[in-house]
């Protein structure tokens, strides 16, 4: 009789999440949510969280992508972002953000990874309407039950 293995299926961790035939360079509204590094919450340091925060409005607005909402958490981070018409995909936006405070934090005294490779995210429908979306993500730190001046995040007041 052969010994078990212990050898766990893998193939639902290379999958890919992204849709297969969707264009991400489509100027519409995206959530996303990206993690921080599988069991940290990094974020709970206020000079690391600031820096974050500081660097996405930096990234986005180089990439000419509309920021309409922000909040971060101590372990995750949800973004309403829209790339505009000049064609930079959704995940070259975030992976120049990841990859731009990456850097940062080492010079903050963090080491090692600061985000998840991978990150979640979600288009816009009409039926949802960005505001709510944007009203959403504001509130995520009220429904976690931190203080009501949390200040890791942002929405724009137009979608208020």
């Amino acid at each position: 009789m052969s010994e078990p293995t212990s050898q766990h299926k893998t193939w639902r961790r290379n999958r890919s999440v992204r849709l297969a035939d969707f264009d991400y360079r489509e100027h519409a509204p995206y959530h996303v949510t990206v993690g921080a590094r599988h069991g940290t919450t990094p974020f709970t340091e206020a000079k690391l969280a600031k820096m974050v925060c500081e660097t996405l409005s930096c990234v986005c607005e180089e990439c000419g992508a509309y920021l309409g909402a922000y909040c971060l958490m101590p372990d995750h981070l949800h973004i309403l972002v829209s790339p505009d018409e000049s064609g930079m995909r959704l995940g070259d936006l975030v992976g120049r953000f990841k990859g731009k405070t990456t850097n940062a934090s080492w010079k903050l005294g963090w080491s090692g990874q600061l985000w998840q490779p991978r990150f979640y995210d979600h288009i816009v429908r009409k039926s949802e309407g960005i505001a709510q979306v944007g009203r959403y993500i504001l509130e995520n730190p009220d429904r976690k039950g931190l203080p009501d001046d949390y200040p890791f995040r942002f929405v724009d007041p137009a979608l208020v």
